[in-house]
């Protein structure tokens, strides 16, 4: 009996030494550290295809948005060890990602019409309540979303990859050019317009 379970748990054993052996050609993890310098924005389009972004003068409210695309310099570079395994093993043999972070936090994400919107927002006051981001499938307020981003380290370098969403249409002006202002841990203030669109 002794015997027979020695077997399994050399059979066992043996497996997961060939698997852990998989060589996937991955490259270390690579940390990369930037700095924000500017941003420009794209309007969307729900209900087109990925990558949603248009040049349509006129979108439906209920379908629009825009993406924030971060110019970012990288200020640092650190490459992560690879540490292999017996039960490590990365049986799909896909390689993890690279990490981006950022050196300076965003404070707060604002968002400004030229034109009045509706009667408890005459031109230039936030706007930010009227629109949420989407991650994936869900949608989060901007006050959520800020502290999500800062709270974690990105995989990506496009935090603002799903794009951010109007919830409510205007009910005054139907033509409206979006002003994005971040401000920066740092002090720094960015901002960014989008081209003028007409709100059906």
């Amino acid at each position: 009996m002794l015997k027979k379970i020695f077997i399994v748990f050399a059979f066992v054993l043996v497996t997961q030494i060939i698997a852990g052996c998989v060589d996937c050609n991955c490259g270390p993890i690579q940390t990369f550290y930037t700095t924000t310098k500017s941003l420009f924005v794209n309007n969307i389009d729900s209900t087109l295809p990925e990558p949603m972004i248009t040049n349509s003068s006129i979108i439906n409210a209920k379908n629009y948005g825009f993406k924030i695309n971060l110019r970012s310099d990288r200020v640092a570079l650190k490459n992560q060890k690879v540490n292999w395994g017996f039960i490590q093993a990365a049986y799909a043999c896909s390689c993890a990602e690279n990490v981006y972070k950022s050196k300076e936090s965003i404070l707060t994400l604002e968002i400004f019409s030229n034109n009045d919107f509706d009667a408890n927002h005459p031109k230039n006051t936030d706007l930010s309540s009227y629109f949420k981001v989407k991650i994936s499938q869900n949608l989060n307020t901007m006050p959520e979303y800020v502290k999500y981003i800062n709270r974690l380290y990105q995989t990506s370098s496009n935090p603002f990859y799903w794009g951010i969403f109007l919830q409510t249409s205007p009910s005054l002006s139907k033509k409206h050019q979006f002003k994005i202002r971040m401000t920066l841990s740092d002090g720094r203030i960015l901002e960014a317009e989008t081209t003028e669109v007409e709100l059906i």
